[in-house]
């Protein structure tokens, strides 16, 4: 009888498990996908993670911002990894690949988005900012910045052509490529938060001063 409540037990623990990740998976997926710029990578970073999750914590404490955190430090080593194997090929590369390895996110988002889109994606998925203080900072509403958001998602999706890296449109572009870069590099979304009415691709979305939105969840969760 003793063995058959542990085994039963046991049960209900793996289906609660299963239960939770699915629950989680959908958002951890998209947000490995968009580290990796591509699904195959994407998906083997977000199994990566759960297996990591479950070797280190109790499953009581897993929960999605955890597991972002622990695909974006394994995407970090992934990056140093490929970078040490280039060095190892090629020493004279090391100036241009640890300019370009940091960049490689932001610059798809910018070569593949509206201005208004990667900054919407980068607080929502990046900093985990709630829809509600990204319509506060834009000055728009919920449903605005989730329709952006639903975009952006399907047009990060679409397959990718080839994109001219550090090729922007024009200085607007490039500026906020160098705010976002500033901002994630320094996991402060502020740098990029204070700038936003400044930008005249997004200056009829916001007023002139804007501060910082508090938020308890905005911790970094993005690629460097």
């Amino acid at each position: 009888m003793k063995q058959e409540k542990v085994q039963a037990e046991s049960r209900d623990f793996l289906k609660q498990k299963e239960s939770c990740i699915a629950d989680i998976y959908p958002s951890l997926q998209r947000y490995s996908r968009f580290l990796a710029q591509n699904s195959w990578d994407g998906d083997d970073l977000a199994h990566e993670a759960i297996i990591r999750a479950y070797k280190s914590y109790s499953p009581e404490k897993i929960n999605q911002a955890l597991l972002k955190k622990i695909a974006y430090n394994c995407w970090m080593d992934i990056l140093r990894n490929r970078k040490r194997e280039q060095l190892e090929e090629s020493p004279e590369s090391e100036k241009k690949n640890s300019s370009t390895n940091g960049g490689e996110a932001i610059s798809h988002l910018i070569n593949r988005l509206t201005l208004k889109q990667a900054v919407i994606f980068t607080l929502k998925e990046g900093f985990r900012y709630k829809t509600k203080e990204i319509a506060d900072i834009l000055q728009t509403t919920e449903f605005a910045v989730k329709s952006s958001l639903n975009r952006a998602r399907k047009q990060l999706q679409l397959p990718v052509e080839d994109e001219t890296e550090d090729s922007f449109a024009n200085d607007e572009e490039e500026k906020l490529f160098h705010l976002l870069q500033q901002s994630v590099a320094a996991e402060d979304p502020s740098i990029l938060v204070k700038t936003i009415p400044f930008l005249r691709s997004l200056e009829s979305h916001a007023q002139k001063p804007v501060l910082p939105v508090p938020s308890p969840s905005n911790t970094l969760c993005m690629a460097a």
